[in-house]
């Protein structure tokens, strides 16, 4: 009786059985084919494929996301996309070593270091003075101005051309410059074609002293004011005859006085001031301290600069010497300037040149004069 009545608990849960059975089955399948496809190849391609299809609406690409973004769900499945293949992308490959340097030099070259080789301008000039200089007149490559010449001639001239630059001849109009006045003369506009094409608005000014008693009296000076029209400056020096200077001191301190003074001259204030003293005689002995105290006056906080051509060393009228006079060498020392012994009369001119720009840059200079010189 017992056996009968199990038999009929287990026929009776028989169908449930079977129907469990069956969904487990199923539920087996699914998991299976779901596990496939996601290992599968091409797998992800296909789902977003199939993602794309199932959420594209009336609403178009451009319905607001889930988000609140814009872009609609299939615009969403595009960007996922794209994530993952911006993700699947590899970095890109290292620069070979030697050319990662190169980038670093070239880099640092705003700083202080230097070009590398290769790219050094061959001629001796410097590209970051050339690109410095690139909106002014008269520089950058192929024009001529600093190949050939040094790095620092040509960094000053680039100051000049910022800055401006003001220039005054002190010249010596006694008996005994006569040569150098004449010379003067006939090679001004030389003078003035260098200077300029260096400094295209370079400024000239001019005084002629004798001594007491001479032409010019009371002061023993006379003054062209500095400008920039350059037949003023022709007319003035082809005025000034030499003569007088009997005795050998002249009164150089009225000169310098004159010279030196901002509202005789009318210096400008920001540019660069430089007087070029000629001569070949001694002070005055009453004017000696009041020479050197306009030149040190001048020169005061690197505004000026006084730079001295004795012609003595050419010889002449007077006896021909072998260093600058004591006098002349002095008021270069306090004008924060150099002297210089001129030996050869034929010189002259190309000496002025290189005493407006300083005795350090005198291979510069004679580098340009030789190069403007054959272009005229």
């Amino acid at each position: 009786m017992a056996d009968t009545s199990e038999w009929q608990r287990v026929k009776a849960a028989a169908p449930s059985f079977g129907v469990s059975l069956a969904i487990h089955l199923v539920l087996l399948v699914v998991f299976a084919m779901i596990t496939w496809i996601v290992v599968s190849p091409g797998s992800e391609d296909r789902i977003l494929s199939l993602a794309a299809e199932d959420v594209v609406s009336d609403e178009g690409d451009t319905a607001p996301g889930p988000s609140g973004s814009l872009g609609g769900p299939a615009a969403q499945v595009r960007d996922l996309t794209a994530q993952r293949d911006l993700a699947s992308l590899q970095p890109p490959a290292p620069l070979p070593q030697a050319m990662d340097a190169s980038i670093d030099e070239m880099l640092k070259v705003g700083a202080a270091t230097e070009l590398p080789a290769a790219m050094a301008d061959p001629a001796g000039g410097l590209i970051k003075s050339l690109a410095a200089a690139s909106d002014l007149p008269g520089t950058g490559p192929g024009t001529g101005l600093l190949p050939g010449t040094s790095p620092g001639f040509g960094e000053a001239i680039i100051g000049y051309r910022k800055k401006g630059l003001d220039v005054v001849l002190v010249l010596d109009a006694t008996d005994s410059m006569s040569p150098y006045i004449e010379q003067g003369k006939k090679r001004l506009k030389e003078v003035v074609d260098v200077v300029t094409y260096l400094v295209p608005k370079a400024r000239f000014g001019v005084v002629a002293y004798k001594d007491y008693g001479d032409d010019y009296t009371p002061k023993a000076v006379k003054v062209l004011k500095i400008t920039g029209d350059y037949q003023a400056i022709h007319k003035f020096i082809s005025e000034i005859t030499a003569g007088g200077g009997a005795d050998e001191p002249e009164p150089i301190d009225e000169a310098l006085a004159a010279a030196t003074d901002r509202a005789t001259m009318a210096w400008r204030g920001t540019a660069k001031r430089v007087i070029i003293l000629v001569g070949d005689s001694s002070i005055h002995p009453s004017g000696r301290k009041k020479a050197f105290r306009h030149a040190a006056e001048f020169a005061r906080g690197g505004r000026g600069v006084i730079n001295v051509i004795d012609v003595g060393g050419a010889g002449g009228q007077r006896d021909a010497r072998e260093d600058p006079k004591p006098d002349l060498a002095q008021i270069a020392e306090s004008g924060g300037g150099k002297a210089f012994l001129l030996r050869d009369r034929s010189d002259f001119w190309r000496h002025l040149i290189v005493s407006v720009f300083g005795r350090r840059y005198e291979q510069d200079v004679n580098t340009i004069i030789e190069m403007v010189t054959k272009k005229k």
